[in-house]
């Protein structure tokens, strides 16, 4: 092994034992106690914080200035969910959801009848089993009803939620009573149960009525005679819930009436009560979620903020987290397969109900900003970019003197825009700095903000000494990504959360650590710092010394990208480790072969398979989705892991925006690093006025090797499939470009003119 390879393995493993130590074993003498009251679950579904008021809610209101309030991310199997989709989740602790209707409207849940199973539970059961979650519809009810644990669920929601595999509730099930006395008095009779679960209703956008539907999967069934609804009534005329369809307010006063009769009836009994948004309204945003009452280990909900292990993020949680939560206070998390959440728990919050509720609206506000901004920005990046490529295709092999007009001014633009290109990418982040969400007009806030992050970087690259060196500027750009993004994963998350280039809270796909874009960008920023840092360590005559900055900042990177506590990124440390040894390797002045590749190969195995472990080893409330990930895959859900990954890969394969940067961004790089030397074609074929670039820096060609390798590796491994390549691209080529016209700015005529004629015998080594 190389002793390049042999140092960056090294380093990697003392990282390992440094970042996490000796494996946790929850060393806490604590004894979780009951908790002496029931555990009170009062689902709805499409309820925000901006339908909570004084005077409208005053349930709602009253809890939220003593319970632990939060945001809930309720993104299900599809990106808008359904009132059965969030009970679902409940009922199976992961991702479920209805089969989707032709028409895409979400069903009107009905109770039980005469068979006293769950209307529709053959259509959950299929949609589940077609889905690539490994959820199991019915889990919660087996757990209940094999350890006895007596419950008593009120309307159709809570049947859902209790039922077991067979679809009939686990315990007592009634219709929720129509008045709110008759629900207090039957709330207040239910009390001794050791699990409550109330469905209180729904709140539905204008437009996105749940109808009546009989069950997909066997269209001939007959319905329930005692289920009303489906008896051909007005109230399933086509177009009929325009005009008696209720307004949000409206229906969040009726919601607030059920809380508050479910509490009116709860008066006396020490309850752990849990109040929790399921699902979307229709429209797509944060839910509402609180909780109020002790726990059996640690503080009691109260007035706090809630949070979770699934999240990482002080306010917000989870879906997924409700069934965990409920498994904890009931003392039964033991008895359950490892699931995806985590328990909610209360953190400190601001000092009063009021600035906690501000905060979750703003937090609601900019999770629904950034969707709308998001896309926008990914088209107008697009576009730029594909401008640049065909730009700098034309503009670099322009044979001419580089020192007069027309040429030079046109390099000197080309320049400045790839810089400013190049840092688009990490200024999408640095935009979360500034409030652009709270702003009269969010959409000009945000271009304004991101526009002038762009432009202090790109001062910053032009305006130092650093501007005299060819990789000088786009090592600026380079070194203030891998910054941003490494500060950023140390301090929590919270620039990568709700990013246009991010991980966004509406989707719940990462609340915390490295999302697949940011690894792109810090595996491509980070070698082309180092490509920076070695080459002049390597001109000054310390080639020993430039191999062990390579090894340096590898390390770091791989550190902060793969630690748990920080970047918590299961495929990207494989690939941060591929492209690094490789780089190592040619700075030492060896070349890269395959018996390299597959040791390095086992060294990033081996560094993310300890990362896991570590994690695993800790307490189930503390591990990240690293050590949930290998619970997982011990409890048989690997190939359902590897097939939702597989199936996310290849939606996102035809994404025109993504094709563009990843097709155009390789063939540019083609041309300008390897294009064909036949009868001096190619961009640094012989008479090509970049025939002296490699020359110049020899260290190109290694650096586009390990950064094209690394994207690859990260392209296979994670969910994102060429999103990965494109992302990184979308900086690494821009910053190519720049490096390449400043050369050629630099570059006096009789040099060129050298360049030129001994370009065939400039070839790198590795």
């Amino acid at each position: 092994m190389p002793r390049s390879l042999r140092a960056l393995a090294a380093a990697l493993l003392a990282a390992v034992a440094v970042l996490l130590g000796p494996p946790a074993q929850a060393l806490d003498p604590a004894v979780p106690e009951p908790v002496p009251g029931p555990v009170v679950l009062v689902g709805v579904a499409g309820l925000r914080w901006d339908d909570v008021g004084a005077l409208t809610t005053p349930a709602l209101w009253d809890l939220s200035r003593e319970g632990s309030v939060g945001v809930v991310a309720t993104r299900s199997v599809r990106a808008r969910g359904c009132p059965a989709d969030g009970w679902l989740a409940v009922s199976s602790g992961n991702r479920a959801a209805d089969v989707e209707a032709d028409d895409r409207r979400c069903r009107t849940l009905r109770d039980p009848g005469e068979s006293g199973v769950v209307p529709g539970w053959e259509d959950y059961l299929a949609a589940a089993g077609s889905a690539s979650y490994g959820a199991r519809p019915g889990l919660l009810g087996d757990l209940l009803a094999r350890t006895g644990t007596e419950a008593t669920g009120f309307g159709p929601g809570a049947a859902i939620a209790l039922a077991t595999s067979d679809g009939t509730p686990s315990g007592v099930h009634e219709p929720v009573p129509s008045e709110p006395r008759a629900l207090q008095q039957a709330v207040r009779a239910a009390a001794g149960s050791d699990l409550l679960v109330v469905d209180a209703g729904v709140i539905r956008d204008p437009g996105y009525a749940t109808v009546a539907r009989l069950p997909t999967s066997s269209p001939s069934a007959a319905p329930d005679a005692d289920l009303p609804g489906l008896d051909g009534g007005d109230d399933d005329l086509p177009g009929a819930e325009s005009i008696v369809e209720p307004t949000r307010a409206q229906q969040a006063v009726r919601v607030d009436a059920r809380i508050g009769a479910v509490l009116d009836g709860l008066a006396g009994h020490d309850a752990t009560v849990l109040v929790v948004s399921l699902a979307d309204s229709g429209r797509n945003g944060l839910q509402l979620a609180v909780a109020l009452g002790p726990r059996p280990l640690g503080p009691p909900y109260e007035a706090d903020q809630l949070t979770s292990g699934s999240t990482r993020q002080p306010g917000v949680v989870q879906v997924t987290d409700v069934t965990p939560t409920l498994l904890s206070l009931l003392l039964l998390q033991d008895e359950a397969p490892a699931l995806p959440g985590a328990q909610m728990v209360p953190v400190p919050g601001a000092a009063t109900g009021a600035e906690r509720v501000a905060r979750l609206l703003d937090v609601q506000q900019e999770a629904g900003a950034v969707t709308r901004v998001s896309g926008s920005y990914w088209a107008w990046l697009v576009l730029a970019q594909a401008v640049l490529f065909v730009a700098a295709a034309i503009l670099l092999v322009t044979r001419g003197r580089a020192d007069r007009a027309p040429l030079r001014p046109a390099l000197r633009v080309l320049q400045v825009s790839a810089l400013a290109l190049g840092a688009a990418p990490v200024a999408s982040f640095l935009v979360g700095l500034v409030p652009w969400w709270r702003a009269d007009r969010p959409g000009v806030g945000f271009w304004s903000a991101l526009l002038g992050w762009v432009a202090v970087i790109t001062v910053a690259a032009l305006a130092g000494p650093w501007r005299r060196h060819v990789l000088g500027p786009a090592g600026v750009v380079a070194g203030v990504t891998v910054v941003t993004l490494a500060v950023d994963a140390v301090t929590g998350s919270n620039l990568v959360i709700d990013s246009p280039m991010g991980a966004h809270r509406i989707m719940a796909a990462r609340f915390y650590g490295m999302s697949n874009q940011a690894f792109a960008l810090i595996t491509a920023a980070g070698v082309l710092l180092a490509v920076v840092v070695a080459d002049w360590l390597v001109r000054t005559g310390r080639h020993r010394l430039a191999v062990w900055a390579v090894v340096a900042l590898g390390a770091v990177v791989v550190a902060v990208d793969g630690a748990p506590m920080w970047g918590a990124d299961f495929g990207g440390p494989p690939a941060i480790i591929l492209a690094f040894a490789m780089l190592a390797v040619a700075v030492s002045g060896r070349r890269v072969s395959w018996r390299l590749v597959l040791l390095v190969g086992a060294v990033g195995a081996a560094v993310v398979l300890g990362f896991a472990f570590f994690d695993y080893m800790r307490p189930v409330s503390d591990r990240t989705h690293l050590g949930r990930f290998l619970a997982t895959v011990l409890d048989g859900g690997l190939w359902d892991v590897l097939g939702r990954k597989l199936s996310a890969n290849l939606r996102v394969l035809s994404s025109w925006r993504y094709l563009v940067l990843a097709i155009g961004g390789v063939a540019l790089t083609w041309l300008v690093l390897a294009g064909p030397r036949a009868r001096g074609g190619g961009l640094l074929g012989a008479g090509s006025p970049l025939a002296g670039l490699q020359r110049s820096v020899p260290l190109l060609r290694p650096a586009v090797a390990a950064t094209g390798a690394a994207l690859t590796v990260g392209f296979l491994m994670n969910d994102s499939g060429i999103v990965v390549p494109a992302t990184g691209i979308a900086l690494a080529v821009p910053c190519l470009v720049a490096a390449a016209a400043q050369w050629r700015l630099d570059t006096r005529p009789e040099e060129a003119e050298v360049s030129v004629r001994d370009a065939p015998a400039a070839r790198p080594s590795a």
